[in-house]
């Protein structure tokens, strides 16, 4: 408990200083900084409970999904070839960072194709840890160097590159105008939502499943539903924070160090492919850099939909793009892998 504890509060004061410069995800960062320092140089056997970490989704599906209207469907039906299209070409770059690797260093093409492909921390991390032909260490250090490396470099670079600025709101209480159906009448629905994706082994089930359920309400009662008060979300940042950074491993990013510059480099790569690609869906759809780029982040769909929500972007093209990639991710890459990397491969 004292070791939780010291998080909390070291994670909270920190995100005190982020909100105050207007940093986007405040406490979220801060909690992934705070966790990462504890584990690295004073308690390296440090856990977050997953509990926690599942409460703070269910509260961020809740914030996203409410966002999803009649309307939002009609304008995301749009979409459809630009949300295949760029989900194509963000694993399209990554297997070609992932080939470039193989070729460069001692991992294998399967560790590195596992390693790289963006939005499937958890899923990959399985497979390489069921599969004997993968590297278990090189998928998990370049999965986190992945995700890390975007998760801390998009808010900066929508703020500074393409003139973002987060939207201003308070700390304890909603600010203007909230109505709407209350919140807490949609705490039960995005518990049940969690469940039911969870029976039907949905990836990031505490996620997916409020966003849909409360989607479903929302479109279907056809009401407007009140945004949840600040400190929930802010809770929920701080909560998804530490457990992320709890997920850091010093012994395995030691052991695979020589892949690091690879792991980086290959980072800055789909994100510049990011770039590029919301370009094109900015000249396409006319919607918003900021919206487009955050929809295009390899970073995770939580990560990417909460700094959209603290800059004010549209939340539900940004979860409709990073939504399809994940579940292109989760339903065909392993099948795919299996298929090419048949049991005769050796690396």
């Amino acid at each position: 408990m004292k070791k939780r504890l010291t998080a909390l509060v070291m994670a909270f004061l920190l995100g005190l200083l982020l909100f105050h410069f207007r940093i986007p995800i405040p406490f979220m960062l801060s909690g992934i900084i705070s966790a990462s320092v504890l584990k690295f140089f004073v308690w390296t056997d440090m856990r977050w409970p997953v509990l926690w970490r599942n409460l703070g989704l269910m509260a961020a599906g809740y914030g996203i999904g409410r966002s999803f209207t009649h309307d939002t469907l009609v304008q995301m039906s749009q979409h459809i070839a630009g949300v295949f299209g760029a989900s194509f070409v963000a694993i399209g770059i990554s297997l070609l960072v992932a080939w470039f690797t193989y070729k460069h260093t001692f991992a294998n093409l399967l560790s590195c194709i596992m390693g790289m492909l963006p939005g499937g921390l958890n899923q990959m991390m399985l497979m390489a840890d069921e599969d004997p032909r993968a590297d278990a260490n090189v998928v998990v250090m370049q999965q986190t160097i992945r995700l890390f490396g975007v998760v801390i470099s998009v808010p900066f670079l929508v703020i500074h590159l393409l003139g973002a600025s987060v939207v201003p709101q308070g700390l304890l209480a909603p600010v203007g105008d909230n109505t709407g159906l209350t919140w807490l009448l949609m705490v039960p629905v995005a518990g049940i939502g969690s469940v039911v994706a969870k029976k039907l082994k949905v990836p990031t089930a505490a996620l997916i499943g409020p966003i849909f359920a409360t989607a479903a309400f929302s479109i279907i009662c056809a009401v407007n539903l009140q945004k949840p008060p600040p400190i929930l979300m802010n809770l929920a940042q701080l909560n998804i924070g530490l457990y992320m950074g709890c997920m850091l491993d010093k012994e395995r990013l030691l052991r695979t160090r020589v892949l690091l510059p690879y792991a980086i480099i290959g980072t800055l790569l789909i994100i510049g492919g990011s770039i590029v690609v919301a370009e094109i869906l900015v000249r396409y759809y006319g919607i918003p850099i900021v919206t487009a780029f955050l929809a295009m982040a390899p970073g995770g769909m939580t990560e990417m939909c909460l700094a959209g929500m603290s800059m004010g972007a549209d939340v539900s093209i940004i979860l409709t793009y990073q939504i399809v990639r994940l579940l292109m991710m989760n339903l065909t890459v392993p099948f795919i892998l299996r298929r090419y990397f048949d049991d005769s491969y050796t690396g």
